[in-house]
């Protein structure tokens, strides 16, 4: 190798190790300046990666959002309580909720500019059993892709004589879905008829296109609020 070559490479080299070196800062830097997206349950948790990530190209990594489950509706108001209370009180948070308890939700004036609410579905869809137009997770989607996702979990695959075509006419999409698709499967003298729904969940996220408006408008949000709060990298 000539003197020049050996002066190419090792700028090459160097800016390859400058290039790692931002990259890495990069990433420790959107973690540390991160935009918390909470989430009311493990289905939510299984499936808002897939659909924001692989189907609406929100990098977690890059826009650095972190997922993290709440569990339940019952503990929104507590959550959020707490985390304006950590040291992180000041980062952007999101926090989605199924639009069927409005009374546990928070009023949005009552909350700091940096709480963002979001609504899953983020329009009505069927109506529920008190009376109120709303929905929850499963409602975010079409009918066909509930259907579809409950009939390509692992117990309905092991029982093929029941027919998806049965329940489909049964259906009504004006209704909640999951208590739709229990019982249908408690009329078919089962044993279990509870589909686990993270199982549901993915087999949504996976195979529904295009990905549901509720999700695209979640993308946009997560876009925008990245834009208002751009990335600082500290090397």
């Amino acid at each position: 190798m000539s003197d020049f070559e050996s002066i190419q490479y090792d700028v090459i080299q160097e800016q390859l190790y400058q290039k790692m070196q931002w990259d890495e800062a990069s990433k420790e830097s959107a973690l540390e300046q991160c935009i918390y997206l909470f989430v009311e349950g493990e289905s939510e948790e299984v499936a808002f990666r897939i659909l924001l990530e692989e189907g609406l190209g929100i990098n977690f990594f890059q826009y650095g959002v972190v997922i993290a489950n709440y569990n339940g509706i019952g503990n929104l108001k507590h959550v959020i309580r707490i985390m304006n209370q950590t040291l992180s009180h000041d980062r952007p948070m999101i926090f989605t909720f199924d639009d069927d308890e409005p009374s546990k939700v928070p009023a949005k004036n009552t909350l700091p500019s940096n709480v963002h609410l979001f609504k899953v579905p983020c329009t009505p869809t069927v109506t529920l059993t008190n009376g109120l137009q709303g929905g929850s997770f499963e409602e975010s989607f079409k009918p066909c892709d509930f259907i579809d996702a409950c009939f390509e979990t692992d117990f309905l695959k092991a029982n093929p004589q029941i027919s998806k075509q049965s329940f489909i006419n049964v259906f009504d999409k004006t209704k909640p879905f999951y208590a739709q698709v229990v019982k249908f499967l408690k009329a078919q003298g089962l044993s279990t008829y509870t589909l686990p729904k993270p199982e549901i969940a993915e087999n949504m996220a996976v195979s529904c296109a295009p990905e549901p408006d509720t999700y695209i408008k979640l993308a946009n949000l997560i876009k925008q609020i990245r834009t208002q709060h751009p990335v600082k990298v500290k090397i």
